[in-house]
């Protein structure tokens, strides 16, 4: 669901845009944590669970960047899963 309805393949692009700009920020030396901010406030709105998630990992992300951007990665790729199934569930 985004913003408490059902997901539309525009929320799916629109997921998709921001989950690769989101990984392009988190890559960079010294990322902008407003830039950062905006994206997980994006993120909650189709999943509160995966956005603190992935909340929780970059506060980790100094030790090991590389694991913790798989990790980031696969919480991303389980929430465009999420949004596929709403959309074929309900449209």
């Amino acid at each position: 669901m985004y913003q408490g309805r059902h997901c539309t393949y525009n929320d799916y692009q629109l997921l998709e845009k921001i989950s690769a700009e989101f990984l392009l920020i988190i890559n960079r030396d010294n990322f902008n944590n407003y830039e950062v901010e905006m994206h997980l406030d994006t993120f909650s709105d189709f999943d509160i669970d995966i956005s603190n998630k992935i909340r929780t990992n970059l506060e980790k992300l100094d030790l090991d960047k590389e694991v913790v951007i798989n990790k980031i990665t696969n919480l991303l790729s389980e929430l465009k899963s999420n949004v596929l199934v709403d959309i074929r569930e309900h449209n």
